[in-house]
């Protein structure tokens, strides 16, 4: 999946075609083995073959705005407890990733569905909601490696001391997506922890984009942890007692172990 991080882009132009039932059960496989930030938080990935009962969702004016039409559709749904947003992206992300290795074109979406009419297009368990989609399908042009992403730099997300063994790891993070390109990561190292925050520009975009950006948060863990263990290297994730202020939201601690 490493590689994959340069070429995964948000796909939003699709081709008129359906993904062949050869790679749906690629898709199920991948799926089915996805190790989640926290398994303890209930949560399913529903496969939407038919992407129109998602396209035929997307009324109002924050729909148009945040639509993508696309032959078919990912789903998450969660039950609502500490972190659901987090594991949410961390574990769609890996979907994501293992979707390019295939060729197949993806896009998070964050248009609102009403949760009523989810679960008219769907079975939802009782004690979940809706959360977030991800299309997907064969792109109108191939995936290539992209070079150039609008990133902010390593000293706009980064603060503390980071050993130069672990650079490509933040590099990582920072080729992740986020909603509206926001980057809400920042990451503060200490030799070979990473504690990572979630920061907001002010209330105003913590309030429009507060979901998504812990949504964000998960998706720049997977990269993280990807690129780790592409490196050789061992991971553990801890929770730390460390206070948050008003804009800025303390995550979790990542341990990056065999270290020189």
């Amino acid at each position: 999946m490493y590689r994959a991080i340069d070429y995964r882009i948000s796909t939003r132009k699709y081709k008129d075609q359906k993904v062949s039932n050869e790679h749906f059960k690629n898709i199920q496989d991948i799926i089915k083995d996805i190790k989640p930030l926290n398994k303890d938080i209930l949560m399913d990935t529903i496969v939407l073959r038919d992407g129109e009962k998602i396209i035929n969702t997307f009324k109002g004016f924050t729909s148009k705005y945040a639509k993508v039409t696309a032959p078919h559709y990912i789903a998450f749904t969660s039950k609502i407890k500490d972190n659901y947003l987090e594991n949410i992206g961390y574990i769609g992300e890996q979907i994501v990733l293992n979707l390019t290795k295939l060729g197949i074109g993806t896009c998070w979406v964050g248009s609102p569905i009403d949760e009523k009419t989810f679960r008219q297009i769907t079975d939802v368990k009782k004690d979940q909601k809706y959360i977030i989609l991800i299309a997907f399908g064969y792109p109108e042009r191939k995936l290539e490696k992209k070079e150039n992403r609008k990133r902010k730099e390593n000293k706009n997300i980064l603060s503390g001391n980071i050993k130069n063994e672990l650079i490509p790891i933040i590099d990582s993070l920072r080729k992740a997506p986020s909603a509206i390109n926001s980057q809400p990561w920042r990451v503060h190292c200490s030799e070979n922890t990473l504690n990572v925050y979630i920061e907001w520009k002010n209330i105003l975009t913590k309030k429009l984009l507060e979901k998504n950006n812990h949504i964000d948060i998960g998706i720049g863990l997977s990269h993280i942890i990807i690129a780790a263990r592409q490196l050789g290297y061992d991971v553990e994730f801890i929770n730390k007692d460390i206070q948050s202020s008003k804009n800025k939201k303390y995550i979790i601690t990542i341990k990056i172990k065999n270290v020189d």
